[in-house]
C-alpha cells in the first residue's frame, strides 16, 4: 500500500481527534448518592472517544501486518518507535514539570506518556515472528484476546449488573500489556481486504454504542464509581464494535470539497505529530479553560480539541520539514 488511502488518513485523523478529546476530560460519568445514573446525549455521543487508540491500531494492522518487513526492517521500525516515544516522553515531562514548578522526576513511569507506541513497537516484532507460525496460530492468539479481556470484560458488566457486591478485577479493563491491541490490528488487517456492506457500519456503531453505554450504566451506578481511566474504555466489546463500524465506513471515503480534503488527509498524515503534541500544547496553555468557562462544557471542549489537534499537526509538519525531522520519522 505505498499510495495513500484516503479513508485511512480520514481514520487516523479522527483518532487523533477522538485521542485529544479523550484527554481533555470529555468523559464526566460521575456517581451521586441516591441518584440513578444514565449519561446524557452529550456523554453517550463522548463516548465514541473510546474508539480513539483502537482506530489508531486498527489502522495500522490494516498498513503493516500482511507487510514482508525483514527482521533488520522490523527491529529498525520498532528501536524508532521506543525512541520516539522516550524522548517525547522525557520533553512532555520536563514541560509538565516545569509548569507545576518542580524539578523534573525521570522514571519509567514518567516517559510513559506514549505507551501507544510503546504497544505499537513490540507488536511489529511479535507480529514478524508470528508470521513465520501457521495461520491457525494467529487465530488462536486473536481469539483468545478477544475471550480475554473484551467478552470477560463484558461479563463482568453483566454481573456486576446483577449483582453489585461482586469486586470487578482490575485488570480486565487494563488488559495484559495492552495485548489487547492486537485484536485491533487483525481486525483491522481483515476489514482492509474484505469488502463489508455499509449498513455493517451503522449497525456496529449502534450496537458499540448501546453496550458503552450499558457497561457506563454498570459500572458508575452498581459500582458507585466513575467510568474514567486511561485504559478503561478500549479493551470492551462496545470500543470494539464502534472502531469495527467507523472502520467500514471510513475505507473507502471521499470528500468532494478539495480543501476539507487536504485538511482531512494534512491532519491524518501528520497524526504521530498530533498524539505527541497535544499532551505538551495542553500542558504549556492549560491556563486557556479559563477564557472558555463561560461556554457549555459540551461545546468548549470540543473546540478546544480542534485547536489543539489543529495545532499539534502544524507543529508536526513544520518539524517533519526541518532538520530534526528523524525525530518524527518512521
Amino acid at each position: 500500500m505505498d499510495k495513500r488511502v484516503f479513508g485511512y488518513d480520514a481514520m487516523k485523523a479522527l483518532a487523533a481527534f477522538f485521542v485529544v478529546l479523550f484527554h481533555l476530560g470529555v468523559n464526566e460519568f460521575e456517581y451521586h448518592e441516591g441518584a440513578f445514573y444514565y449519561p446524557s446525549l452529550a456523554q453517550t455521543l463522548s463516548l465514541f472517544t473510546s474508539c480513539g487508540v483502537p482506530l489508531f491500531f486498527a489502522v495500522n494492522g490494516a498498513l503493516t501486518i500482511n507487510r514482508n518487513y525483514n527482521f533488520k526492517k522490523t527491529i529498525t521500525k520498532a528501536v524508532r518507535l521506543l525512541l520516539i516515544a522516550l524522548f517525547w516522553g522525557f520533553v512532555a515531562r520536563c514541560v509538565y514539570a516545569v509548569k507545576s514548578n518542580r524539578m523534573p522526576q525521570i522514571s519509567w513511569e514518567s516517559l510513559h506518556y506514549y505507551w501507544f507506541l510503546f504497544s505499537l513497537a513490540y507488536f511489529y516484532i511479535i507480529n514478524y515472528f508470528l508470521n513465520h507460525f501457521p495461520r491457525w496460530c494467529k487465530l488462536i492468539i486473536f481469539f483468545s484476546l478477544l475471550v480475554f479481556p473484551f467478552i470477560t470484560n463484558y461479563i463482568w458488566n453483566v454481573v456486576v449488573f446483577i449483582n453489585p457486591s461482586v469486586s470487578m478485577p482490575k485488570w480486565g479493563h487494563i488488559g495484559v500489556f495492552t495485548l489487547y491491541g492486537l485484536v485491533y490490528m487483525y481486525v483491522g488487517d481483515y476489514l482492509a481486504h474484505h469488502q463489508i456492506k455499509k449498513y455493517m457500519s451503522i449497525f456496529c456503531i449502534l450496537l458499540g454504542l448501546a453496550l458503552s453505554v450499558f457497561e457506563v450504566i454498570a459500572v458508575v451506578n452498581y459500582r458507585h464509581v466513575p467510568y474514567a481511566g486511561a485504559n478503561y474504555a478500549f479493551p470492551t466489546l462496545g470500543a470494539l464494535f464502534m472502531t469495527i463500524g467507523l472502520f467500514i465506513w471510513l475505507k473507502e471515503a471521499d470528500i468532494k470539497n478539495h480543501e476539507i480534503k487536504r485538511f482531512v488527509s494534512f491532519l491524518g498524515n501528520n497524526a504521530l505529530g498530533i498524539y505527541i503534541f497535544h499532551m505538551i500544547l495542553m500542558a504549556i496553555s492549560s491556563s486557556v479553560f479559563q477564557w472558555s468557562s463561560f461556554l457549555p462544557h459540551s461545546i468548549s471542549v470540543p473546540l478546544l480539541a480542534i485547536g489543539y489537534t489543529t495545532l499539534s499537526a502544524l507543529i508536526s509538519e513544520l518539524i517533519r520539514k526541518s532538520p530534526i525531522a528523524f525525530l518524527l520519522k518512521l
